[in-house]
């Protein structure tokens, strides 16, 4: 058996925690070191998984890999900060827009770093299948594909006042999985949406939001987020085609089934997206590492990253103007 293969972890947020939690449990990987601006939160990831390599900067040490889970403005600061030749693991998105996800990929290029974007809906053994029936054809041509993302739990009004755009933050995910799926791209969008608490209301926010999407292909897809679903983490999709349709449903929290006089009830979705995608999460970096071995490309592409970062912007700007808006 081969070395294991050496992990740097830039960020130790919530997806950095993630990421570690996956690598550490990986016989292909050992954590070579931990990374963040801030040091007390990097040596805390670092004993919690036996690592002893902590620091503020990437220079410190030696490693086969890198895994960035920072916020997207530091990312090409990280790819310039990388090692030559070594690969790069980043969360979506890339970089805040397509002049960025340009630079990025330029610049990795000129160091011989290979970018490698997590979209882990590709990874996902449910979406997986779903997407194989349609691109063997068992439905036929699809004209419609509805997606649905409930988010669970749902931030903080506060949070929502001074976050994300709804847009950036909720469809990417869909969008690449769905084109993907479709080997298709978005011809136009058109988005709406509204808030549901009056102080979101009169802070301009909205946390709730439709996009309608025409490809390039002829089908329609629709998207509809909000940024809570009591119930759980609601993640849903569904092709409709010419011969019949593929559904991607919901994880419950358990399978315990109640049957009685009253009626047939089960549990609640699962929490959030960690127990939901926790499977593909671990799948995405086992493909990481054949990528770091050489048995693989990355199937996540530029122009992937480009064309996602596109539409999502194209919603956001569809909703302030009110109007169709072409991608």
């Amino acid at each position: 058996m081969s070395a294991p293969l050496r992990l740097a972890i830039l960020g130790t947020g919530r997806m950095g925690r993630i990421r570690a939690q996956h690598i550490f449990a990986s016989p292909r990987f050992e954590i070579a070191c931990v990374i963040d601006v801030n040091l007390q939160a990097a040596q805390s990831l670092a004993s919690e998984f036996r690592v002893k390599n902590f620091s503020t900067t990437l220079s410190d040490f030696d490693y086969d890999g890198l895994v960035v889970s920072t916020p997207t403005f530091t990312h090409i600061s990280a790819i310039e900060d990388c090692r030559d030749s070594v690969p790069i693991f980043l969360e979506k998105p890339i970089a805040e827009d397509a002049e960025g996800i340009r630079r990025a990929f330029e610049i990795a290029g000129k160091k011989g770093n290979k970018l490698c974007c997590g979209f882990q809906r590709r990874f996902d053994d449910t979406y997986v299948a779903g997407s194989a029936k349609v691109k063997n054809g068992e439905i036929g041509k699809v004209v419609n594909c509805n997606v649905i993302f409930g988010d669970h739990p749902c931030p903080s009004i506060e949070f929502l006042k001074e976050g994300g755009d709804i847009f950036m933050d909720l469809a990417p995910h869909d969008i690449d999985y769905v084109l993907n799926t479709l080997d298709d791209k978005i011809k136009n969008v058109y988005a709406t949406g509204c808030s549901s608490d009056p102080v979101l209301k009169e802070a301009g926010v909205i946390d709730n939001a439709t996009i309608i999407c025409e490809t390039v292909k002829g089908s329609t897809v629709n998207i509809t987020m909000s940024r809570s679903a009591e119930y759980g983490y609601d993640q849903r999709c569904e092709f409709f085609g010419t011969k019949g349709s593929v559904q991607v449903g919901n994880y419950p929290k358990h399978h315990a089934v109640l049957s009685n006089s009253s009626g047939v009830t089960g549990s609640v979705l699962a929490h959030s997206f960690p127990q939901r995608f926790g499977q593909a999460f671990a799948k995405e970096m086992d493909g990481f590492a054949d990528v770091m071995e050489g048995k693989k490309e990355w199937e996540v592409t530029q122009e992937d990253c480009i064309h996602v970062q596109n539409v999502a912007g194209a919603a956001g700007v569809s909703y302030k103007e009110g109007r169709r808006v072409d991608v």
